[in-house]
């Protein structure tokens, strides 16, 4: 059976980085559901204002720490982030058992995420920041969070030259790609049809994004690509991977 198909798509200002790309996915109808029935992942036993985020964020080599400290230290406040109070004194992050650092989790979700019924919007602090300042929500969120349900992984292979050749692969987020735990809870992003009701395919709902990932010049050859596709309909749907 015909499962996903994928185009690659070599960077024009580096012979040596290659993206491949889901091309199933990204031009599926996709759309974040969160407010419009998403459950969170773990539907039932938690607030579903809290979404996905009920582990924290996971700071990678692409995030400021400093930088987000200083959003919720001069930027946010009790009035517009819930746990400001308890933020400010015992610090936004935790460490982990491995090492890896990551937003801290207050009741079952992140440490940013404000609960139902919260005055000033539930769901990320960070992201009703950015909109009362008419910028996207991924200047101020963490990297995973403003990604999702992209998920990019980065192979370093040998060319025919010999030489390295770095390739980075966008795809769907799927659960398989949360580790061990991510098969017992609910992910709404893939596995629900009422997440897949858009009018505009992902490549172009999450423009934004994908420029910022990939840079404009690989992202316009990615548009052109997918437009033809679009146009010719000669595509494999989206299905995710069980």
């Amino acid at each position: 059976m015909l499962e996903r198909e994928w185009v690659s798509i070599r960077d024009p200002e580096n012979e040596r980085l290659r993206y491949t790309f889901d091309a199933s996915f990204l031009l599926s109808s996709y759309q974040c559901i969160y407010g419009q029935g998403c459950e969170g992942v773990h539907p039932g036993a938690q607030d579903p204002a809290i979404g996905c985020c009920v582990h924290g964020a996971y700071v990678n080599e692409d995030d400021d720490p400093e930088e987000l400290l200083r959003l919720a230290e001069e930027e946010l406040d009790p009035s517009t982030m819930q746990f400001h109070s308890l933020a400010m004194k015992k610090g936004i992050f935790t460490e982990d058992e491995d090492g890896e650092f990551h937003t801290s989790v207050v009741e079952g979700g992140c440490i940013f995420a404000n609960r139902s019924g919260f005055e000033a919007g539930e769901g990320c602090a960070l992201h009703h920041l950015a909109e009362r300042k008419g910028e996207h929500h991924m200047t101020y969120k963490p990297v995973v969070c403003w990604q999702v349900p992209l998920h990019r992984t980065v192979d370093e292979l040998v060319a025919n030259d010999g030489e390295t050749m770095e390739v980075h692969t966008i795809a769907a987020y799927e659960r398989g790609h949360w580790g061990e735990g991510g098969s017992d809870f609910d992910w709404w992003c893939l596995d629900d049809d009422v997440a897949f009701s858009s009018s505009n395919p992902v490549y172009r709902s999450m423009e934004a994004e994908l420029r910022e990932m990939v840079g404009d010049p690989v992202y316009e050859q990615l548009c052109e690509y997918l437009d033809r596709k679009r146009r010719s309909k000669s595509r494999v749907e989206f299905l995710p991977v069980v």
